[in-house]
């Protein structure tokens, strides 16, 4: 026997009504219902809810007023309750492709707009040198001691002894001769990604300890040791690990690191 389109159809939804039919027979005799198309519902609305909300949140704009500036102080200043070379200098190098600038955070040591120090580029073939580093071309002839050609790409070069001299100074004039607090060897190196690594590296180790005479071989200063065991030490300076108690030694910038703690930063934004 064949059967209509319209016919199987109609079987169709007349088999659907007999089966709901059975389903609510058995709710009312069990005393159950069937809770699951609720479910549904209630999920769906709180997915409309919550994307309603969502979107009210990002969208809101919210009517603020800001406060009135304060009328000025007529009081004196109050003076420093901590001595100036107790706390961190925040000292900043910061380069750029034709100068490094020296300054401070804190304005202890300049600022950005009244530096401390300007550093050119230098390292030009003809200027001495005592090593590839202080060349653009990282080529130093060993006898005449001086920057010659090359076929590498040229990478900014500064007056890394100059540059260190400007610590030492800074150094020597706040610390020398007495105690020097663990956080003031925090310095900051300011460089961009385009700063070459040779460059980084070179400033580091002006940054770092006191560099030697031109053409005099490096010496490796004593670092800063807050451990324990440095601390419990018969010795405030350890001569044989190259490490000294902040806190007992007098500190020598000539023999001591400068401001080896370097934090990196890439300029402001």
């Amino acid at each position: 026997m064949e059967y209509s389109h319209q016919r199987v159809r109609a079987k169709a939804r007349a088999a659907v009504k007999r089966r709901e039919d059975l389903i609510e027979a058995d709710e009312i005799e069990s005393g159950e219902l069937n809770l699951i198309p609720y479910l549904d519902m209630v999920t769906n609305l709180m997915l409309f809810l919550l994307a309603s909300v969502t979107a009210g949140i990002l969208l809101v704009q919210i009517d603020t007023t800001l406060p009135d500036r304060a009328p000025p102080s007529t009081a004196p200043p109050k003076a420093p309750t901590t001595n100036p070379d107790d706390q961190p200098l925040k000292l900043v190098l910061s380069v750029t492709r034709e100068q490094v600038i020296l300054y401070s955070f804190t304005g202890l040591e300049g600022d950005v707009q009244h530096p401390k120090a300007v550093f050119s580029r230098t390292g030009h073939v003809g200027d001495s040198c005592d090593g590839p580093y202080m060349c653009e071309t990282a080529e130093c002839d060993g006898v005449t001691l001086k920057c010659k050609g090359s076929t590498y790409d040229p990478a900014p070069v500064f007056d890394y002894r100059a540059i260190n001299k400007a610590l030492v100074e800074i150094a020597q004039r706040r610390y020398a001769g007495k105690g020097r607090k663990f956080d003031t060897y925090q310095a900051i190196l300011q460089a961009d990604g385009s700063t070459p690594f040779a460059t980084i590296a070179s400033l580091m180790s002006a940054m770092r300890c006191t560099l030697p005479e031109f053409n005099k071989p490096p010496v490796s200063c004593y670092l800063p040791d807050e451990s324990d065991r440095m601390k419990k030490a018969k010795d405030a300076v350890d001569t044989e690990r190259k490490f000294y108690d902040t806190d007992r030694a007098v500190y020598d910038p000539t023999k001591m690191a400068l401001f080896h703690d370097i934090l990196f930063s890439t300029g402001f934004e």
